[in-house]
């Protein structure tokens, strides 16, 4: 009678084995925490832009440097400001990209709109600028109250104009533009935010124009 044997499983063997199933395990974990739920919601920020001037373009061409936003939250997150403390972001949904770099695109489009100068962009076009607009952004976002009314969208900032040909700065604006949101929904609540932006750029075009 022939008794049976377990055979023996060679560490060659043992070795492939491991090989194939821990990426196999490490696939099925990964599964449960990438799974977060739907994506995000991603919205275009289109402020309206100012209307072309009758005046006739000034022979300059300018620059906009990329802003800087060291007050306000980095990323592409829509922030909410409580309280006037309390720093939170919209759940669900995301501007298409990070908000400095919407605003800067804004700033550009802007003054290009009106039609004011010989030229305008922003500082990887390799223009050969005579004046340069830097750009603090010192909130952009939304601030809800105490009460339960909609919040209101805010976006403020300070434009320095760069004279290129001296080094020096040839003027400051303080603009604080706000709208109020017709509801609570996140397409009111960004187009707050857009509608703020765009009181702000209108305000920065005027005063460029004026002053360049």
């Amino acid at each position: 009678m022939n008794s049976s044997r377990n055979t023996p499983v060679s560490p060659s063997a043992l070795t492939l084995l491991l090989l194939l199933l821990v990426p196999a395990f490490c696939l099925a974990g990964c599964g449960s925490l990438l799974n977060s739920g739907p994506a995000p919601a991603r919205l275009l920020l289109k402020p309206t832009l100012p209307p072309r001037t009758a005046a006739r373009p000034v022979n300059k061409q300018l620059v906009v440097a990329a802003p800087t936003s060291g007050n306000i939250p980095s990323g592409d997150g829509i922030s909410v400001v409580f309280r006037n403390r309390e720093i939170r972001m919209l759940a669900a949904v995301r501007w298409t990209a990070e908000a400095p770099l919407l605003i800067q695109r804004g700033l550009v489009d802007a003054l290009d709109a009106t039609g004011g100068l010989r030229g305008v962009g922003d500082d990887t076009e390799g223009l050969q600028a005579d004046v340069r607009l830097l750009t603090d952004i010192r909130e952009f976002g939304l601030r809800w109250g105490e009460d339960d009314t909609p919040p209101v969208g805010v976006f403020a900032a300070v434009f320095r104009l760069l004279d290129l040909r001296n080094g020096r700065i040839s003027g400051s604006l303080h603009v604080e533009a706000t709208a109020q949101a017709s509801g609570k929904n996140n397409t009111d609540l960004a187009a707050a935010c857009e509608t703020a932006l765009s009181k702000g750029l209108a305000q920065c075009a005027a005063w460029v124009l004026a002053g360049i």
